[in-house]
């Protein structure tokens, strides 16, 4: 587990398990990254892969490898726009962008495959009217969130729920989510946790930026106030706990009750874009260089002590906010999109714009699996 990693870490400069396993990589941007089993499937901006071998495959923005062995596998779909969000859920990979095709037919901005065959649901066709940053399937209910007016010709902006058997809209679930896009959502704790660049649920800015919802009625769940005013790229949910990767005040990484009381904050001098939880240690991404050694910071994000710590682009802290020796030092000015860890918790995927880690030791491009 991770946690014994930073017991026994090694002297600084050493190969170890800082530094990502060798694995396929890609031409430009992962923006995200799902598992099902030991498979890691990718999305983003990227139209040709390299495999461990030093051979290259057309990959049109969806991939997938095997996280065990590092290798690009035969999935290989043709899309004709970006893919923003990949989440696997019972037998389907759902996928979300800016993408108008699927292999050929017609699938605005939402699609998903058969997980065992690979093959595309024809069933399934929600027809968002532009673009969708996150989906979260939960039962027999799919939520979209993103910059969309409608979803299969309902008006329902920024977000909204689609039947999990075909795609059509759930009429009864009505948000009114308001001056900004929705860009992450988790259901936990029976809300749905609603993370973005909005500025408002339900006319009131107290739940703006990162609020939650009744996932049957989208009414605003008033018990969960995070008093977040700053771009929220994600939202986590760990037991009784919620972070979230915001991209404001340089960046941080927040640690709520489910109150919405803040318990820390893990600040950095630049955007925080992704936040995992990887067993007993909070994994932050995004495109900052050094991070605050203390949990606590200023109203711009300065460090209250003075004292930063060299974190290219991805850090680990504890779950009382901690910062852990843990520095792969990955280059990249937008850094790392996402970090995923394995259901096992074996090894941990990130996606981003980096092609070197260990200050340019080691090339490995926009992702990277660490064990």
């Amino acid at each position: 587990m991770l946690g014994a990693l930073f017991i026994a870490q090694a002297p600084a400069g050493a190969i170890d398990s800082s530094l990502p396993q060798s694995s396929a990589s890609f031409n430009d941007q992962v923006y995200k990254v799902d598992y099902h089993g030991d498979i890691v499937y990718s999305g983003g901006v990227f139209t040709r892969a390299r495999n461990t071998d030093g051979t290259f495959a057309r990959r049109t923005y969806l991939a997938a490898v095997n996280s065990a062995t590092g290798a690009l596998l035969p999935f290989a779909p043709v899309l004709n726009g970006s893919v923003h969000e990949v989440k696997t859920a019972g037998e389907y990979l759902y996928i979300a962008g800016r993408f108008t095709e699927v292999d050929g037919v017609a699938r605005s901005r939402a699609a998903r495959f058969r997980l065992d065959t690979g093959e595309l649901d024809t069933a399934w066709n929600p027809k968002p009217s532009a673009t969708v940053y996150s989906i979260e399937p939960v039962g027999s209910t799919v939520y979209l969130g993103g910059t969309f007016q409608s979803v299969g010709g309902f008006v329902q902006p920024a977000l909204a729920a689609v039947s999990a058997v075909d795609g059509m809209p759930v009429t009864g679930f009505t948000p009114k989510v308001t001056e900004g896009s929705v860009r992450d959502l988790q259901y936990g704790h029976d809300r749905l946790y609603v993370a973005g660049a909005f500025s408002m649920i339900e006319g009131e800015k107290k739940y703006g930026k990162l609020g939650a919802v009744n996932p049957s009625t989208g009414v605003v769940d008033a018990t969960f106030e995070s008093k977040v005013y700053v771009l929220t790229r994600e939202v986590e949910v760990a037991g009784d706990r919620v972070f979230a990767a915001l991209d404001g005040r340089g960046g941080e990484i927040r640690a709520f009750t489910r109150s919405g009381e803040t318990l820390w904050y893990q600040a950095t001098d630049g955007g925080m874009q992704t936040v995992e939880v990887w067993g007993a240690t909070v994994i932050g991404g995004g495109h900052f260089d050094k991070a605050c050694v203390t949990n606590h910071a200023g109203p711009q994000g300065q460090c209250v002590d003075g004292v930063r710590a060299p974190r290219g682009k991805l850090l680990a802290v504890d779950m009382d906010g901690k910062l852990l020796d843990w520095n792969p030092a990955a280059n990249g000015v937008v850094g790392a999109w996402d970090a995923t860890a394995h259901p096992s918790g074996s090894n941990l995927t990130v996606g981003g714009s980096f092609t070197t880690f260990g200050g340019g030791a080691q090339e490995q491009k926009r992702l990277a699996i660490f064990d």
